[in-house]
């Protein structure tokens, strides 16, 4: 399983609650080298439910690598964010064999 560092949320009223945007060396850490990817995402759940197969995904997601995004941080919806508890910080976990990312936030 590949994980980023922890990265700041920003959080933001125009964005679906489906769409995360990171900066590209972030997405490098989780092996993505493409613009986009459809994965499926995981929230407010434990790590072991997650890397078992127990959990239950929240929803279909795209994760788009922007340059425009800082660095050592994700832009997500107001929605997805209000949904994870309102964090400010949040690591990214991606399980590469069967296409799932979970949020791990505090």
């Amino acid at each position: 399983m590949k994980r980023t560092g922890v990265l700041k949320i920003l959080h933001d009223t125009t964005f679906p609650v489906n769409k995360l945007v990171i900066h590209p060396n972030t997405g490098f850490d989780l092996g993505f080298v493409q613009l986009k990817y459809v994965t499926k995402i995981f929230i407010n759940t434990r790590i072991e439910d997650f890397s078992s197969g127990c959990a239950e995904p929240f929803c279909d997601a795209e994760v788009l690598l922007l340059n425009e995004c800082g660095n050592d941080t994700v832009e997500m919806g107001q929605k997805l964010w209000d949904k994870i508890g309102r964090p400010s910080k949040t690591i990214l976990m991606l399980d590469e064999k069967d296409n799932r990312l979970f949020l791990a936030s505090k």
